[in-house]
C-alpha cells in the first residue's frame, strides 16, 4: 500500500511540474534555515558533554548585595577548599582564575588566553594531556600547560614538556604538560594553564580576603551521585554565615547558587562570564524564531496550492470514492504526496546548508562569541534531520489531506462542482493562509529595514563629544608615562592622553559620590580615570568651569561632574556647584573640589537613563591612551603609533584601533549582522509569499480562461480582464498591508525603547516597505493575468 502511494504521489508530481517546483523550493528554504538552526541547537547542548560525570558537574555563582537579580560567575578564591574538604556530596572542586599578559619567549611577545588552575583543574574536566602527567602538572608554583596550537607557536614543536616561557610581569614558568584542546568542545577556552600554586604563592593575601569581593575567581564542583543542588543548599547557607562579612555592604556577596554546566548555553549570561562558544538564549531563540516564521511560510504555500487545486482534486477524490476508496486511504494518497515533496525539499535544503553555515560563521557577533559551527556533525544529527523532513511533509500535507478527502461523490462530480467545491468563498483558509503570509513577510521586511538605520545610527554616533579622529591604544600594563613622551613627537598626533575606560566601549567602573546637602552618597556614579589631554581630546562640552590649569586637574584634588551629578548632589545649578567640595570613593576623608561641569553626553548606547559622571585624574588606573589626529586622516598616525608601540614594549603585541571602530565593533556591528540575518529571512519570506501567489494566480487564471474567452467575446478589453483576475489577491494583500503594519509598528517601537541612542521610526520606512510589498505582488500576478487577456477566445472557446 505504502509503495502504491509513493508511485501515484510520484506521478501527480511530475504531471503538475511547475507546482511541485514552487512547493519544493519555498520548503527548501524554510527546512534549510530550520537546519542551520538545529545545527547551531545541537552544538550549544553538546558542549561540555565530555566531562567526567558532565550531568553532575556545576559551577558556584555569587549574588551580590547591589544586584540581587544578577548573578556572577564567580565565587570567592578558597570556595573550592572549602566545599571539597566540609561539605558532604562533593565528589571533586577546582578553581580558576583569568590571566592577564601576553606570554613572551625570545623577547617575542604572544597573545594568550590564559587560566589559572589548581591541581583538580584535569580531574573535574577530563582534559588528557598528550604529553606530561595531569596528575601532576600544575602542582608546583611557576609551572604550566600549554595547547598544541600554542606550543607550535611559541616553539614550533608540540613537544614543549620542559620549555620554559615569561608572563609580561617577567615571572618565568616550565612547560609541564602539553593538551590538545581543538580536540574538544567546551565552555573554557584557554591556550596556557598556569599553576594557581603560582597565585598562592605570590598573593596570599588576595586569597585569603576574596569572600569580600568574589568578582575574580571561579569554582567549579562535581557532585557526588544521588546528590541534587537543593541537598547542597543548606551547605551554602552555612558557608556564607561563617565567611562571608557580617557589616554586608554594596557590591559584597550575599548568596551563593548553584548552576548546571549543561545550563550555560543558550542562557542569559552571567556578570564576569567567562564561557565563549556559548550563544546567549536571547540569539538563539531569535534565530529559531526565524526559522520557524520561514518555515511555516514555506508550509503555509503547500497548504494553500493543495487546496487551490481543490477542483480538479476533488474530481480525483470522487473518481477514487467511486471505485471504493475509503477516506483513510484518499489521506494517505496526499499525506505521501506531501512527504515526497518534502524529501525532495530536504535534499535541496541539504545543498542550500553547505552555503549557509559559512555565512553565519562569517557574522562579526558569532565570531566574537566563537560560536561558529560545523556541516558535519555526524550521521545521528543527519538521521534526525530526516524524521525532521517526514514530520514537515506529514504535518504540511495534513490539511490538504483532511479538507480534500471530505469531498462527496455526487456533489463534486456534476457540472457545478466548481461554485459548489469548498475552496472558492472569499473567507476560505487558503485566503487566510495568504493574508498571514503576506504579512509576516511585511513585517520582517519593515524590521529589517529598521534594524539596519539603527546599526548606521550608532555607526555614524552623532554625540556631543568628539569621535573623529581620534586612536585608542591599549597599554596591556605598560608605563603611560614614557609611552606619551614617544607618542607626542608623531606627526600628525596633535595630543596624548589616557584613560580607564572611554565612553561607548562598553566597560565601566562605578564610584561613590557625596557632598554635604544630600544625606546619602550616590553609590551608581560613573567613574571615568582620565588626565587633562584625554578630556581635550574628546571635547567635553563644558557649561560651567573655572578656568583650572592641566596641573590643577592632574593634581587629583579636583573633579569635573556632569549636569546629572550635580543635579542629583543637590546644587542649583553648574555654577553653584564650581569650587564645592565632595567625597570621592568610600573613604569619608577624601575630599576633592569641583573644577567644572559637563553636558550630560551618551557613554553607552543601551542605557536609558543618565547617570551622574565623574571625571578624575587617578594614573593607577588608566588602561588605554587615546591620541588625537587629524579628523580622516588617521592611516599614518594609526600606523606611526603601531610602530612606536612594537619599539616601546616588544612583549606584548600592539593594539591600536580607531576610537570609531571599537565602539562600532561593539554596537553597531551586531545590529548589522542582525539586519543580514534578518534581510535573507525576509528575502526568503517574500520569495516563499510571492512563489505561493504565482501559485495560485497560475491556477486560478487556469480555471477562468473559458470565462475570459466568453467576456472578451462579449467586448471586454484587456485592461478589464487583467483587473477582474487580479483584484482578488490584490485585495488579499492589502489585507494583509493593513494588518502587518500596525504589528510591525508595535514590535518595532518595542525593540527601539530598549536602546538610548536610537532612531525614530518615521512613516517612509512604513509606506516605503509596503510599497515594495504591493509591487512584487503585482510582479507576480501581472504576467499570469496579461498572458490571460490576451488569449484569443476564438482558441479557448473552440471546444465549447
Amino acid at each position: 500500500m505504502l509503495l502504491s502511494y509513493l508511485k501515484i504521489a510520484w506521478r501527480t508530481l511530475r504531471k503538475q511540474k511547475s507546482i511541485t517546483a514552487i512547493n519544493v523550493l519555498g520548503l527548501a528554504a524554510g527546512m534549510a534555515v530550520c537546519l542551520l538552526v538545529g545545527l547551531l541547537v545541537w552544538d550549544q547542548v553538546t558542549h561540555d558533554d565530555f566531562h567526567p560525570g558532565a550531568d553532575r558537574l556545576y559551577r558556584v555563582t555569587t549574588l551580590q548585595e547591589d544586584a540581587p537579580d544578577s548573578p556572577f560567575a564567580t565565587a570567592p578564591a578558597n570556595m573550592a577548599p572549602v566545599l571539597q574538604d566540609g561539605v558532604t556530596g562533593v565528589e571533586a572542586a577546582t578553581r580558576m582564575r583569568r590571566a592577564t599578559g601576553s606570554v613572551v619567549v625570545d623577547n617575542q611577545g604572544y597573545e594568550n588566553k590564559g587560566l589559572y588552575a589548581d591541581t583538580a583543574f584535569f580531574d573535574v574536566f577530563g582534559f588528557a594531556l598528550g604529553a606530561g602527567s595531569a596528575k601532576g602538572a600544575l602542582a608546583e608554583p611557576y609551572t604550566a600547560v600549554v595547547t598544541h596550537a600554542m606550543a607550535e607557536r611559541l616553539y614550533g614543536t608540540a613537544d614543549a614538556v620542559g620549555q620554559t616561557f615569561r608572563l609580561a610581569g617577567n615571572e618565568t614558568f616550565q612547560v609541564t604538560g602539553v593538551v590538545d584542546r581543538s580536540a574538544y568542545r567546551s565552555h573554557l577556552d584557554f591556550d596556557v594553564l598556569l599553576s594557581f600554586a603560582t597565585l598562592e604563592q605570590t598573593q596570599p593575601d588576595d586569597i585569603a580576603q576574596d569572600w569580600e569581593q568574589a568578582t575574580a575567581y571561579y569554582t567549579y564542583l562535581r557532585l557526588a551521585p544521588g546528590t541534587t543542588p537543593a541537598a547542597l543548599a543548606p551547605s551554602l547557607r552555612q558557608i556564607e554565615e561563617q565567611y562571608l562579612p557580617k557589616n554586608v555592604d554594596q557590591g559584597n556577596p550575599a548568596r551563593f547558587e548553584l548552576q548546571a554546566v549543561a545550563d550555560i548555553p543558550l542562557s542569559a549570561p552571567l556578570m564576569n562570564e567567562m564561557a565563549t562558544g556559548m550563544l546567549p538564549g536571547a540569539v538563539g531563540y531569535f534565530l529559531a524564531a526565524l526559522a520557524l516564521l520561514v518555515l511555516v511560510a514555506a508550509g503555509f504555500n503547500y497548504v494553500n496550492l493543495s487546496t487551490a487545486r481543490s477542483l480538479t482534486r476533488a474530481r480525483e477524490v470522487g473518481v477514487r470514492k467511486t471505485v471504493g476508496a475509503h477516506r483513510r486511504q484518499v489521506v494517505g494518497q496526499f499525506i505521501a504526496e506531501a512527504v515526497v515533496v518534502a524529501f525532495l525539499s530536504f535534499v535541496i535544503a541539504l545543498a542550500l546548508l553547505q552555503v549557509l553555515v559559512p555565512v553565519y560563521n562569517q557574522l562579526s557577533v558569532i565570531q566574537q562569541l566563537g560560536a561558529q559551527i560545523d556541516v558535519t556533525p555526524g550521521p545521528v544529527l543527519y538521521g534526525v534531520f530526516a524524521l525532521f523532513a517526514l514530520g514537515v511533509g506529514a504535518v504540511a500535507g495534513l490539511y490538504p489531506a483532511w479538507h480534500l478527502s471530505k469531498f462527496q461523490p455526487a456533489r463534486v462530480l456534476k457540472a457545478s462542482a466548481q461554485q459548489d467545491t469548498p475552496g472558492f468563498s472569499w473567507m476560505t483558509p487558503r485566503k487566510v493562509l495568504i493574508v498571514l503570509q503576506f504579512a509576516v513577510a511585511l513585517i520582517v521586511i519593515v524590521t529589517t529595514t529598521l534594524v539596519y538605520r539603527q546599526a548606521q545610527h550608532l555607526a555614524r554616533a552623532d554625540t556631543n563629544f568628539r569621535t573623529d579622529g581620534l586612536v585608542q591604544v591599549e597599554l596591556q600594563g605598560a608605563a603611560y608615562a614614557p609611552f606619551q613622551q614617544q607618542a607626542r613627537q608623531l606627526a600628525g598626533v596633535e595630543r596624548v592622553g589616557a584613560a580607564n575606560h572611554l565612553p561607548l566601549s562598553g566597560s565601566m567602573s562605578l564610584t561613590r559620590i557625596q557632598s554635604d546637602r544630600t544625606p546619602e552618597p550616590m553609590d551608581d556614579a560613573l567613574y571615568y580615570a582620565v588626565d587633562y589631554e584625554a578630556m581635550e581630546a574628546l571635547a567635553f562640552p563644558f557649561v560651567a568651569t573655572d578656568n583650572g590649569s592641566e596641573a590643577q586637574f592632574e593634581s587629583g584634588q579636583t573633579v569635573v561632574l556632569n549636569e546629572t551629578a550635580v543635579q542629583d548632589l543637590g546644587f542649583a545649578s553648574p555654577q553653584e556647584a564650581l569650587g564645592q567640595p565632595v567625597t570621592l570613593g568610600s573613604d569619608p576623608s577624601r575630599n576633592v573640589r569641583i573644577t567644572g561641569v559637563v553636558e550630560d553626553f551618551q557613554y553607552f548606547f543601551l542605557e536609558q537613563k543618565t547617570r551622574p559622571i565623574v571625571l578624575h585624574y587617578n594614573p593607577s588606573d588608566f588602561q588605554v591612551a587615546l591620541a588625537q589626529v587629524a579628523s580622516g586622516q588617521e592611516q599614518a598616525p594609526l600606523e606611526e603609533l603601531t610602530a612606536t608601540w612594537r619599539q616601546f614594549d616588544a612583549t606584548n603585541p600592539p593594539n591600536v584601533r580607531r576610537y570609531r571602530e571599537v565602539y562600532s565593533e561593539r554596537f553597531a556591528a551586531p545590529l548589522a549582522d542582525a539586519s543580514f540575518v534578518l534581510g535573507l529571512v525576509a528575502g526568503l519570506a517574500v520569495l516563499i509569499s510571492c512563489l505561493g501567489l504565482l501559485g495560485i494566480a497560475t491556477y486560478s487564471v487556469q480555471t477562468r480562461i473559458r470565462e475570459v474567452g466568453i467576456r472578451k467575446a462579449l467586448g471586454a478589453t484587456v485592461p478589464s480582464i487583467v483587473s477582474l483576475l487580479s483584484k482578488e489577491l490584490l485585495w488579499l494583500v492589502g489585507t494583509a498591508v493593513g494588518a502587518g503594519l500596525p504589528v510591525a509598528w508595535v514590535l518595532n517601537r518595542f525593540w527601539l525603547q530598549a536602546i538610548a541612542y536610537r532612531i525614530d521610526l518615521g512613516m517612509w520606512t512604513f509606506v516605503l516597505c509596503a510599497l515594495a510589498m504591493v509591487a512584487l505582488a503585482l510582479l507576480a500576478i501581472a504576467p499570469q493575468a496579461f498572458r490571460t487577456a490576451l488569449l484569443n477566445p476564438a482558441t479557448t472557446l473552440r471546444s465549447e
